[in-house]
């Protein structure tokens, strides 16, 4: 499928048809990442990232993680 870029504002943008948001589970969000040859776009995830569980992880059981380090 090809679409064309929209102007909105300083911005550019796509629109995307309704039959591929409902397919996909598009809703209010999507992660963009980069990719070999171009961009991967899928729906946002509910809940936190790797990193920002990983973070939670190690600020919540930063005592437990560093008494399994030193057994």
């Amino acid at each position: 499928m090809r679409k064309r870029l929209t102007t909105v504002g300083k911005s550019r943008a796509v629109i995307l048809p309704k039959e591929l948001l409902e397919l996909y589970g598009f809703t209010e969000e999507v992660e963009i990442e980069p990719a070999e040859g171009g961009l991967m776009l899928r729906p946002a995830r509910k809940g936190l990232s790797f990193e920002e569980a990983k973070a939670k992880l190690f600020r919540e059981k930063r005592d437990l993680l560093e008494r399994l380090s030193n057994a």
